[in-house]
């Protein structure tokens, strides 16, 4: 048998799998299948293959979608269509996205271990594996999309508008498009506006010099200025007042800033990654978001979808939370998580995971660890769901673990916990103090 790396088979007919699957065995190859494109990409997850071979119809996901988001994130990995037909238009598409090469159906023997032999020979060897995107999870057809999006974002230097509800993982996508672009060694710097106290806008944002003001007494770098060469990340930018929402435009415009107190200007290199979950449209209609700034911000524009409506992520996401842990789903527990609306998008559902691992001891994790608001039960009667006292679970005592779970993961840090929680810091601190939490570092 040859040393050759596993090639993955992608294909919905059973017995064309198993053709392929057996030429290659005797042509000394190892080999694995999956019956579709998503199948395919959730085994990419845990393996990556030398090679894929893949048929162009497909439902869910035909080749050329699967060939799209395979090259978007794998691109060294060769890539060979099986197709029916020979159309020049679907050939050519198929070889601009990167294809290595195409095979008709039916394909002798010899014509597959050809062109499997072809490919693995020119293939390049690649010292660095594409993991910009690895914590943007999920194979469903959204956030793929975002994925590509990200991508293409990041090849160019125009600010963007990261859009959606909260907790849909609008900072990951700022993450992501910092590491994946040629600012990557500069700095990454985020911020919240609805943190910002309207009287300390410009020294927040733009910094100040020593005795600028009363309590000013000693300079103050700003946010523009530390995020110079790199990625600024606005989050909740609705949350600034039409006056500051100006002085941002004015500094989007000219690339300067000027420190409160400072006589001089800087010119700074930022590009700014900003953020709302509101509509912008709806925004602008009713005043609380200037028409021009928000041209301005969204050079490129990325919406994030509802976890509702990317209901095959939910799985994968609840296990990649678990990443790191001794913790396991049952299969009850996957499907009590699957019939859950989870109106708080991914945040939710992270939190819920962590306080069921709390409450489970760090292992095996059951449904009645799992506990969710029975209002919120996407369909059917699930008797299990949301009834946190059920099993002498309070939900003062689920808030507790859920906080001492997420200061022990974050090493007692305040502000990164409190971030991970979605609440304040002065908000958590509370919280630890009201619950008797000792230090958790």
């Amino acid at each position: 048998m040859k040393s050759a790396p596993p090639i993955l088979v992608v294909d919905d007919d059973p017995s064309a799998r198993q053709y392929i699957s057996l030429t290659l065995r005797e042509g000394g190859y190892e080999n694995r299948s999956a019956d579709n494109g998503i199948s395919a990409l959730l085994a990419m997850e845990s393996e990556l293959p030398s090679l894929i071979i893949s048929d162009l119809q497909m439902p869910s996901m035909d080749g050329i979608d699967l060939l799209r988001h395979t090259k978007q994130r794998w691109p060294e990995i060769p890539f060979i269509m099986l197709t029916v037909t020979q159309e020049v238009r679907t050939v050519v598409e198929a070889m601009r996205i990167g294809a290595s090469n195409y095979i008709l159906k039916p394909a002798s023997p010899a014509a597959i271990l050809s062109a499997v032999g072809k490919a693995l020979s020119d293939q390049k060897p690649s010292a660095v594996r594409n993991d910009s995107l690895s914590e943007i999870v999920g194979v469903s057809r959204p956030i793929l999309e975002v994925r590509q999006l990200i991508a293409l974002a990041a090849r160019c230097d125009v600010n963007v508008l990261v859009t959606g509800k909260t907790g849909t993982g609008k900072e990951l996508v700022a993450r992501a498009i910092h590491r994946c672009s040629r600012l990557a060694s500069g700095p990454l710097v985020t911020h919240n506006c609805a943190a910002t106290p309207p009287d300390l806008f410009e020294s927040q944002f733009f910094g100040h010099k020593r005795g600028a003001f009363t309590g000013a007494d000693q300079d103050h770098t700003g946010l523009f200025e530390r995020a110079h060469g790199g990625v600024l990340f606005l989050d909740e930018i609705e949350s600034l007042s039409l006056s500051h929402q100006a002085k941002l435009l004015r500094v989007l415009d000219d690339g300067e800033v000027r420190p409160v107190g400072s006589a001089g200007v800087r010119q700074l290199r930022v590009r700014v990654v900003a953020a709302t979950n509101r509509e912008p449209a709806a925004m602008i209609a009713d005043g609380s978001l200037r028409e021009d700034i928000y041209y301005r911000l969204r050079g490129f524009e990325i919406h994030l979808p509802l976890l509702s409506e990317r209901p095959e992520d939910i799985t994968l996401l609840a296990k990649h939370f678990l990443k790191g842990s001794n913790g396991t789903l049952s299969p009850e527990s996957v499907e009590k998580l699957a019939r859950y609306s989870w109106p708080g998008n991914v945040r939710q559902l992270r939190n819920v995971i962590l306080s069921a691992l709390a409450i489970a001891g760090g292992e095996g994790i059951a449904v009645h660890h799992i506990v969710l608001d029975p209002r919120m039960v996407a369909c059917g009667d699930d008797a299990a769901c949301g009834q946190a006292s059920s099993h002498g679970i309070t939900l003062r005592e689920l808030e507790r673990e859920t906080v001492m779970y997420a200061l022990k993961e974050h090493a007692g840090n305040i502000s990164s916990t409190a971030r991970s929680l979605g609440i304040n810091r002065s908000t958590l601190r509370r919280k630890v103090a009201q619950f008797g939490i000792k230090d958790q570092g």
